[in-house]
């Protein structure tokens, strides 16, 4: 859901044209005359507040050539418009707050950062593989808390005498852009500018990690990124500042392509506009991954990432090590993971 993929500042909620918390339809048909006052309300939010004030009077002129001769329903509409959008900025959508049964949302799904908080605040597994790799996936950025620093220091205090670590962000859906800075601080030797907003206006606001967090020994570890076409917002946020740090090594797939801060407008007839209100931009590329996806140092499937990425970490760490038992492990985990790649790509290939 587009929810699911905020890259935040934080999130406002303003009122457009005659909507109000009491003027709700829950009908799931709009007629042509209620559909086109959404799309109009949605191009002025547009020309209002999208960062690029060029693109957003692109957009809006293309919406208002819309024709609606027949009723539309609520969730088609959202999808035609969205479609539209998403051709100029992956985080602009139309979104109605009413279900195909007619129900609001927030009785009929999860919202996203209650989620992430019920769920272990993004942290969906942590472990240490054969060959002391330590492995951490997580779906989501939660927002900054003390319940989800407690989470992350706890996955990192676990991973901290590992040899390398694997960060698995394929499906990460993105989530509070703040908690970038606070997870970053793990992984670099000093307080280091990661990206910045640049607003329409021309303003900027700043990203930078904080003091080194947990055990100094995370700072010199070999760190790899997976991610894949689910990998989004805060998710690519963090890939791509690690990529371009030169502190990871980046693979899996192309990821989805959305970089821009937003802000929700409420809109008539309980529909709500999410606009891209500031682009990101990195201080080395001096560009983000708008559009494009993040994209990777090493190509492979997304379900072959880990396992290459495991292979990567050993192969790396090969001649480090003089214990005998640590050599024979990690020896074994390579010929299996050798291996099993060996199948899984001949397997890729004789279907294509």
């Amino acid at each position: 859901m587009i929810a699911r993929y905020l890259l935040c500042l934080s999130l406002w909620t303003l009122g457009l044209g005659k909507a109000h918390a009491n003027d709700i339809d829950i009908a799931q048909q709009l007629q042509p005359a209620q559909a086109k006052l959404i799309v109009e309300e949605f191009a002025q939010s547009l020309e209002q507040n999208y960062v690029f004030t060029d693109t957003a009077k692109k957009i809006a002129k293309q919406l208002r050539a819309l024709t609606f001769d027949h009723v539309q329903s609520r969730q088609g509409l959202s999808k035609k418009v969205t479609n539209i959008v998403n051709q100029y900025d992956k985080h602009l959508a139309l979104v109605t707050r009413v279900d195909n049964e007619g129900r609001h949302s927030e009785e009929s799904r999860e919202p996203w950062f209650t989620e992430l908080k019920r769920k272990n605040s993004g942290v969906r597994q942590v472990e240490v593989l054969a060959g002391n790799i330590g492995y951490l996936e997580m779906w989501g950025f939660d927002s900054v808390s003390s319940q989800a620093k407690e989470l992350i220091d706890a996955s990192m205090t676990l991973l901290e005498r590992t040899d390398a670590i694997i960060l698995d962000l394929s499906q990460n859906g993105g989530g509070d852009g703040y908690m970038i800075p606070h997870f970053a601080s793990y992984f670099l030797s000093k307080p280091t500018l990661l990206h910045s907003y640049q607003f329409r206006n021309g303003g900027r606001f700043p990203f930078h990690s904080g003091q080194p967090l947990g055990a100094s020994q995370l700072r010199e570890l070999p760190l790899y990124i997976l991610i894949g076409p689910e990998t989004f917002s805060a998710g690519e946020a963090f890939a791509y500042v690690m990529k371009h740090l030169g502190r990871a090594t980046v693979l899996g797939e192309p990821s989805k392509g959305g970089a821009n801060p937003i802000r929700q407008f409420r809109l008539s007839h309980d529909y709500i506009a999410f606009v891209a209100i500031g682009t990101s931009i990195n201080p080395i590329t001096h560009e983000n991954w708008e559009g494009k996806g993040v994209m990777p140092d090493i190509n492979t499937k997304v379900e072959f990432a880990k396992s290459q990425a495991y292979l990567m970490a050993l192969q790396q760490l090969a001649g480090k090590t003089s214990n005998p038992y640590l050599i024979k492990e990690r020896t074994e985990a390579m010929r299996q993971l050798s291996t099993q790649l060996a199948v899984s790509n001949a397997n890729a290939n004789s279907n294509n």
